[in-house]
């Protein structure tokens, strides 16, 4: 039967209702019931096997799921059993005794195997032994009821019923029940449409081999006419079908050959021909179950180690996809992570920790080395023993420990170290965090405090001394607009300080939205409203602007780029009169980025300070006496640029002078991932402030 047939068959199966299913196992008990009266052998009268038992237990079982569906099949079963035992020739009293004493024995095997075998399956030898163990119990019940009908019926001896009827129903509830639990759900996974994969060709060469040798084997030694003692002959079939069969199949096969047995030991062949006829319906049934129970066993045990090993297939896979998953996260993370072992060699190491300390650190199963110095925040070197990772393999936990790793190459990293040995002494695993941009931001707020403490300080000294002299009523108006003035250029240097270091800020912190910026358009308005500044007190500057090559970066702070490039220049030009600025733009033929160069013809930058022209706070020697400032104009234009993924240079002019260029995108797909480009219309055009 093909796969799809199966899949049809099953799913009409359990689309039964509980009447037609009632009905459908009433059928079968009856039919049962009537193949087992026609297999006696005994004086006695009784049948050989008996399957009604194992099809009333399936019943039983099935219609357990409710008090009432258990109900319907236990009284159901009584008048099915009692009449066909009537009809072929039992009495009345053996009859009801057969019908009372197998509903009992279905009754107590049902509440029993459900309390043994909670799922009520058998998938396990566990569960065919706990199923087997359930019918021995289960029909000793039953066959009371027969040792009590014979005594009625004046049975010279009664209690000789007992053997008969608990091997012929252990054997047939044993055997049918745990295949029919096999089937069922077999049945039931195939209505919900689980499949196994196809039997291959040789496969199924195999299976039809089998069957040809079994049937060989069985007319061979049970359709003898002598009564050879070979019977263990076809033991090897039962054999290889265990092993090589499903469980369902396997108990198929079982139950086939028992029907052989059955047959020829009816017609009185095979090597129980000999035999009185009680011992021969024992010996057959007990072999008949050794048989069954050996392919039983054998395929069941096959079966759960075929799923051992699914499970197991599917557990490191699970455990690959886990780890994968999990090196994957620890990979991406911003901190590095090292794992080493006891031996301080290398168990794992993400990409962060291995930029960080570097490649030569070790590969997997190495012993650590160092290309770097330890040292703490105060630049003390650490000792050996006192490092994090000595300290968790030693078994103590370091939290949050300070320390600077200084590489060959000078490089200096600020990391914060959190420590911990693994269980068992396994070794021990190290989380670094880097704290380099939070040290910086420390030092700044350092100096910031520094600069507060002097450059704010100092006018708001200013501002006592000057208001205590307005407050003399004999102050000539003079003095007193002189004072008033002296207040106002110290008032203008404190929002200067402040605007610039709240600049310097929002430089880094700002959240940017780039749109395509006139580089021309924009200078044009930063020159036209410093020259039209009153009280600015600058000279006269010649300007010129050639810039027709955009950028794309974040307005506002484009703006206070250009603004203090330019104010610089005019600051540090010339004062004589022949101060000239030249704004002027480019394409980088390397990278494609624009380039903005800023260009005046005083001072320029003494050779010593053109790259610590850009830190916070620096200003030049020569600069100290041309112009006021506070040092971070620079560093503003530096975090600006830096912020839009460009650089910022300076270079001395042989003219005379100083030329900043910075480097910006110059086209959307060159801007950072951290900076959007806004829609037309987004962004409002900033306002040039006043210095």
């Amino acid at each position: 039967m093909g796969e799809a047939r199966m899949h049809t068959v099953a799913g009409r199966l359990a689309a039964l209702s509980p009447a037609s299913l009632h009905i459908l196992f009433g059928l079968l008990l009856a039919a049962a019931a009537v193949f087992g009266r026609h297999t006696n052998l005994e004086s006695t009268g009784l049948a050989l096997v008996w399957p009604a038992a194992g099809i009333a237990f399936l019943w039983g079982l099935w219609a357990s799921r409710t008090r009432q569906d258990l109900l319907i099949a236990l009284t159901a079963g009584l008048p099915i059993l009692a009449v066909v035992n009537l009809v072929t020739g039992l009495s009345v009293v053996l009859a009801l005794a057969v019908a009372l004493g197998s509903a009992a024995q279905t009754a107590v095997a049902v509440a029993f195997f459900r309390r043994l075998v909670p799922d009520m399956s058998v998938r396990t030898v566990g569960d065919y032994l706990r199923l087997g163990a359930v019918a021995l119990v289960a029909c000793s019940v039953g066959a009371l009821f027969i040792v009590v009908g014979s005594a009625i019926e004046g049975s010279a001896e009664p209690l000789a019923a007992f053997i008969p009827w608990l091997v012929r129903h252990a054997v047939s509830l044993t055997a049918l029940g745990s295949l029919g639990i096999v089937v069922a759900a077999s049945i039931t996974a195939r209505a919900e449409g689980q499949t196994r994969a196809p039997l291959s060709v040789a496969r199924r060469g195999e299976y039809a081999f089998l069957i040809v040798i079994s049937v060989i084997l069985y007319v061979a030694t049970f359709g003898s006419g002598s009564a050879l003692p070979i019977a263990y002959t076809t033991i090897p079939a039962h054999m290889w079908a265990g092993l090589r069969l499903r469980s369902g199949w396997a108990m198929l096969h079982g139950l086939a050959s028992g029907a052989f047995l059955l047959y020829f030991t009816l017609e009185r062949r095979g090597p129980f021909q000999d035999l009185d006829p009680g011992i021969a319906a024992y010996v057959a049934q007990s072999f008949m179950f050794i048989a069954f129970s050996l392919s039983a066993v054998l395929a069941l045990s096959m079966d759960e180690r075929r799923r051992l090993i699914d499970r197991l297939y599917r557990a490191n896979e699970e455990a690959k996809a886990a780890a994968e998953l999990r090196d994957l996260v620890i990979g991406r993370m911003n901190d590095g992570v090292l794992v080493v072992g006891a031996d301080r060699s290398l168990i794992f190491q993400n990409s962060t920790s291995e930029r960080w300390l570097g490649v030569m650190a070790a590969g997997p199963g190495e012993v650590l080395t160092r290309d770097y110095e330890i040292t703490t925040p105060s630049g003390r070197r650490l000792a050996e023993g006192d490092n994090p990772l000595d300290l968790a393999l030693q078994g103590t936990v370091t939290e949050r420990m300070d320390l600077n790793l200084t590489h060959h190459s000078g490089e200096v990293m600020h990391l914060s170290v959190d420590a911990l040995p693994l269980p068992g002494d396994r070794g021990a695993v190290v989380v670094l965090r880097n704290v380099t941009h939070e040290r910086l931001y420390q030092r700044d707020l350092g100096r910031f405090a520094s600069v507060v403490a002097h450059d704010l300080l100092t006018p708001l000294t200013v501002f006592d001394g000057w208001l205590e002299l307005l407050e003399d009523p004999d102050l000539p108006p003079a003095e007193r607009e002189a004072s008033i003035g002296r207040l106002q250029q110290a008032s203008l240097r404190m929002r200067t300080l402040i605007r610039n270091l709240l600049a310097y800020s929002l430089a880094k912190e700002e959240r940017s939205t780039a749109s395509r910026i006139d580089v021309g358009r924009m200078v044009d308005g930063i020159i036209d409203l410093r020259t039209a500044l009153p009280g600015t007190q600058l000279p006269e500057v010649h300007f010129e602007v050639d810039a027709p090559h955009p950028v794309y970066a974040d307005e506002r702070l484009f703006l206070q780029l250009m603004e203090n490039l330019v104010g610089n220049a005019m600051k540090y030009g010339k004062t004589d009169g022949t101060g000239e600025v030249t704004v002027t733009t480019s394409v980088d033929a390397r990278t494609g980025r624009t380039l903005v160069h800023v260009r005046d013809n005083g001072i320029g930058v003494p050779e010593g300070d053109l790259e610590r022209v850009f830190e916070e706070f620096h200003r030049s020697e020569n600069g100290l006496g041309q112009a006021s400032g506070t040092g971070l104009g620079l560093a503003i234009c530096r975090r600006i640029a830096e912020s839009h993924g460009g650089s910022i240079s300076v270079r001395n002019v042989e003219e005379g002078g100083a030329e900043f260029t910075v480097s910006l995108p110059g086209a959307p797909d060159q801007l950072p991932e951290g900076i959007p480009l806004a829609e037309v219309g987004e962004v409002e055009a900033p306002k040039v402030p006043a210095s």
